[in-house]
C-alpha cells in the first residue's frame, strides 16, 4: 500500500527523462489543479463579485460611486447573515452538534453508542463547532457551496513509568501497554527484593528449586512508553482555492478535487510534524501571500485573503521577511484516481506538497471532505449561491436610494441665477454678461432670478423599497411577512397542533435549506467516524473507548478486524430544536415524569419468574425518552437489577395493615369454618354411637339377653 513522505522531486512543472511513481503523481496533480483551477475561474470571479457587494465595497459597473456618492443599500449582507443564522440555530440545539447513530438490532445497542459518543466527543470538544458550522454556512450562502476537511492530527506522546514485580509481571505490564496502543522500552532494571514464598510455592509444584528463585525475583523497572495521540480537526477549506470535476455532485465520486492552502513553515511544521523543517524551508513554493496563480494569469486571486473575504490591494511578497519560517508558503493537497499496482482497479490517492517537497502521498479509502451546499442544483457540484441573487438586488435599490439623496439633497439646497429677462444672448455669446452683472447698474431686486424647487413624488421610490424588501424576503425563505420561522415545530414526528403551525410558506422553505445543510453534517460526522477507524490503535483513542463504555474497547473496530459487517451512514440529527421556549421545557419535564410513572406500575405488576418480559415491557419507554431528547436511560428508568432488588425487598417486607386486617378475617373465617366443621363431625359420631347402642340392644334382645348387656 501507497504510503510515502518527506520526498524532494525535481521539476515537478515539466519533469525530464523516467521518474519514479510518487515523482508522476505530483507532476499529475500539479497539471491537474492548473487545468481545473481555470475550469472554475467563473466560479471564482461570481464569488469575489459577491464578496463586494457582502462587504459593501463599491463594485466598478455595479456600485461605483455616481457624483461623490457612495451609499450602498445593504440587501446581500442582511440577506447571507439571516440565512447563516437560521442554518446554524437549526442544525446546532444549544450551540452544538447532538446526534446519535442508528442501530442495525437490538444487539448494536451498545456498540451504536459508544460510536456516538466518541464522535460526538471528537467533534464537540476537540472543535469550536458553533464557529466551524457557522463559518460553513455563511460560506456556503455566500459562495454556492462550503468545503470543510476532516483531518486527523496525530502527535506522538511520551510517558515514563516505574513498575516493580518480577519477570513474568513485567511482560503482562508490557502486554497491557500495547493493548493501549503505547510501546513499553524498558530503560533500567534493577533487583530490589525476592518472594520467597512464592518461590517455595513453585518449587514445590516444578520441583526445581533455581528456576523457582530466578523467577521470584522482584525487579524495580523504568519504562518508556510511547504512542500517538490523534485528534480529529474540522478545518474550513476556502472556496477561491478549491478546485473538483463541477459535473460530479457527490464529492466522494469526484474523480480529481483539491485545493490550495497558503499558511507560514511554522504552521505547516504544526500540522504535519513529520517534515524536515529546514529541507522544506528550501524547497517550498513560495510567493505572493495570498496567491497562487497555478499558470492562470487571469486568475485574480491575489485579492482574497484566507477565509474568502476579499482584501483590496497588492499582497505582501511572502519571500521577504526577517525569519525564516515565518514566511508563507503555499500547499496543495488533491485527490486523484490512477491505477498505481495494475491490477485494472483505480486507486484514491491523496497527495500534499509544496513547490518540489513532497509532504506526503498515500493511498486512501475515502475523500475527507464535506460539502455544503443550501440549495443545490440537480447534477451539479456547485449550488445557487444566495448572495449571488441579491446582487441584483442591491444594485437596485442602491440605484434608487441614491436618487432620493440626490433629489433631497437638491430639493433642500436653493439655486438662484440672472433674471433671463435682463440677459441679452449677444453679450452672452460675447461672455460680457458677468460684466453686467458687476455693473453698478446691477439690482438684486430685479436681476436676480430664483428658480422653482424640485418637484416629485417621493411615494413612488417608498413602494419600490418596500417591493424590494418583500422580493428579498422572498429569496431568503420569508414568502409571507407574518410568517415568523419557528424552527421546534419543524422536527419530525411533532404533534399535529405544532404541526399546523409548521406549514407555513416561510416554515417549507427554510426547512428544505436546513436540510440540504444537515446532509453536509451527516457527511462530518461520518468522516469523523471514519477517521476514529483508522487510527483506533492509538493511545487516546482507546481510552476514549474505554471511558465511554464502560472499560469496552473500540467495538467497531474490533468488527471490522473480524471481518464482521459495520457501517454508520445511518445519522439521526437532532435539528431545529434551538429555539425551545420555557413553555415546551416544562412539557418535556412532565412527559417525563410520567414515562417513569407508568413504568414503575408496569413494573410492579410482572411476574419475578419471567425475567425475559421485563425487557419487553422497558422498550416503548426507552422509546418515549429518546424521542424527549434523553440520552442515558439508565439514569430515568430502572434496569433489570434494580428491578429484582425491588422484587426482592418487597417478598421481605410485612404487609400494609389494611392487608393485614383483611388476612386476620380471612384467617378467623377459617377457624370459625374448621370449628363447625369439627361440631359437625363430633354429632355424626355420637348418632353413629347411639346407632351402634341400638343395634345391640335389639341383639341381646332377640336372644333374650338383654339385662346382661350394658354398653359404655
Amino acid at each position: 500500500m501507497l504510503d510515502k513522505n518527506n520526498i524532494i522531486v525535481r521539476g515537478i512543472e515539466s519533469p525530464e527523462g523516467k521518474q519514479d511513481l510518487v515523482h508522476k503523481l505530483a507532476h499529475e496533480t500539479y497539471l491537474k489543479m492548473v487545468d481545473y483551477l481555470r475550469l472554475t475561474q467563473s466560479k471564482n470571479s461570481f464569488n469575489r463579485f459577491t464578496d463586494y457587494h457582502y462587504l459593501n465595497i463599491p463594485v466598478a459597473n455595479s456600485t461605483e460611486p455616481i457624483r461623490g456618492i457612495d451609499y450602498i443599500h445593504p440587501v446581500v449582507t442582511s440577506g447571507v447573515d439571516y440565512a447563516t443564522a437560521i442554518i446554524t440555530k437549526c442544525l446546532l440545539p444549544d450551540g452544538k452538534l447532538n446526534f446519535e447513530f442508528e442501530r442495525f438490532t437490538e444487539l448494536d445497542t451498545v456498540q451504536s453508542q459508544q460510536a456516538t459518543d466518541m464522535v460526538k466527543y471528537m467533534i464537540n470538544s476537540k472543535n469550536e463547532i458553533y464557529q466551524v458550522v457557522r463559518n460553513w454556512a455563511q460560506d456556503a450562502c455566500l459562495h454556492k457551496n462550503g468545503i470543510v476537511m476532516v483531518t486527523a492530527i496525530r502527535k506522538p506522546i511520551t510517558q515514563y513509568k516505574e513498575v516493580d514485580g518480577t519477570n513474568d509481571q513485567q511482560r503482562v505490564f508490557q502486554i497491557m501497554a500495547a493493548e493501549k496502543g503505547l510501546k513499553a522500552v524498558s530503560q533500567s532494571k534493577k533487583k530490589i527484593d525476592a518472594d520467597l514464598q512464592g518461590a517455595m510455592q513453585e518449587a514445590m509444584q516444578t520441583q526445581d528449586l533455581d528456576t523457582a528463585l530466578d523467577n521470584s525475583v522482584i525487579y524495580k523497572v523504568r519504562y518508556k512508553l510511547t504512542g500517538y495521540e490523534t485528534v480529529v480537526k474540522i478545518r474550513p477549506v476556502a472556496q477561491h482555492y478549491f478546485v473538483c470535476n463541477p459535473t460530479i455532485p457527490n464529492i466522494q465520486d469526484q474523480d480529481f478535487c483539491g485545493f490550495y492552502d497558503p499558511m507560514t513553515i511554522h504552521e505547516a511544521k504544526t500540522q504535519y510534524p513529520f517534515i524536515d523543517i529546514e529541507d522544506f524551508a528550501d524547497h517550498a513554493a513560495y510567493g505572493p501571500a495570498g496567491a497562487y496563480q497555478a499558470g492562470a494569469l487571469e486568475n485574480d486571486l491575489a485579492l482574497h485573503a484566507r477565509d474568502s473575504t476579499p482584501v483590496p490591494g497588492q499582497g505582501v511578497i511572502a519571500s521577504q521577511g526577517a525569519d525564516r519560517y515565518s514566511r508563507v508558503v503555499m500547499l496543495t493537497t488533491a485527490w486523484l484516481r490512477r491505477d498505481i499496482d495494475n491490477d485494472g482497479e483505480e486507486e484514491l490517492i491523496e497527495v500534499c506538497f509544496s513547490g518540489s517537497y513532497v509532504i506526503y502521498v498515500k493511498e486512501v479509502d475515502f475523500i475527507p471532505l464535506a460539502n455544503m451546499c443550501p440549495k443545490p442544483i440537480t447534477g451539479n457540484f456547485f449550488g445557487y449561491s444566495l448572495g449571488e441573487r441579491l446582487v441584483p438586488m442591491q444594485e437596485y435599490a442602491t440605484a434608487i436610494q441614491r436618487a432620493e439623496m440626490v433629489f433631497a439633497m437638491q430639493a433642500s439646497t436653493p439655486k438662484i441665477g440672472v433674471n433671463p429677462e435682463f440677459i441679452d444672448a449677444e453679450e452672452m455669446q460675447r461672455g460680457v454678461s458677468s460684466l453686467y452683472i458687476l455693473d453698478r447698474k446691477f439690482d438684486a431686486n430685479k436681476h436676480v432670478f430664483e428658480f422653482q424647487p424640485l418637484q416629485g413624488n417621493l411615494a413612488y421610490v417608498q413602494s419600490a423599497m418596500q417591493r424590494f424588501e418583500a422580493d428579498r424576503m422572498a429569496i431568503v425563505g420569508m414568502t409571507s411577512p407574518n410568517d415568523v420561522l419557528n424552527p421546534e415545530v419543524m422536527k419530525d414526528g411533532n404533534s399535529g397542533y405544532k404541526l399546523q403551525l409548521a406549514m407555513g410558506p416561510n416554515q417549507l422553505i427554510q426547512d428544505e435549506m436546513v436540510k440540504n445543510c444537515a446532509i453536509a453534517l451527516k457527511d462530518v460526522i461520518y468522516l469523523t467516524w471514519k477517521t476514529l477507524l483508522q487510527y483506533s490503535d492509538d493511545f487516546n483513542i482507546q481510552q476514549l473507548a474505554g471511558v465511554v463504555a464502560g472499560g469496552k474497547p473500540f467495538m467497531d473496530a474490533v468488527s471490522i478486524e473480524n471481518f464482521e459487517f459495520i457501517d454508520r451512514r445511518l445519522i439521526n440529527i437532532d435539528l431545529a430544536l434551538g429555539f425551545l421556549s420555557e413553555e415546551n421545557r416544562l412539557t418535556r419535564q412532565q412527559m417525563i415524569v410520567q414515562a417513569q410513572t407508568a413504568f414503575a406500575q408496569a413494573m410492579m405488576q410482572l411476574d419475578p419468574s419471567v425475567p425475559e418480559l421485563f425487557a419487553k415491557v422497558r422498550r416503548p419507554y426507552e422509546d418515549t425518552l429518546k424521542v424527549l431528547g434523553v440520552k442515558d436511560i439508565d439514569s430515568y428508568l430502572p434496569t433489570m437489577e434494580e428491578a429484582a432488588k425491588v422484587a426482592q425487598a418487597k417478598a421481605l417486607q410485612p404487609p400494609p395493615p389494611e392487608a393485614q386486617e383483611v388476612q386476620s378475617k380471612v384467617e378467623v373465617n377459617k377457624a370459625t369454618v374448621a370449628e363447625k366443621t369439627s361440631n359437625t363431625q363430633l354429632l355424626l359420631k355420637k348418632a353413629e354411637d347411639i346407632d351402634m347402642d341400638n343395634y345391640f340392644e335389639m341383639e341381646a334382645i332377640k336372644n333374650g339377653k338383654h339385662s346382661a348387656v350394658q354398653v359404655d
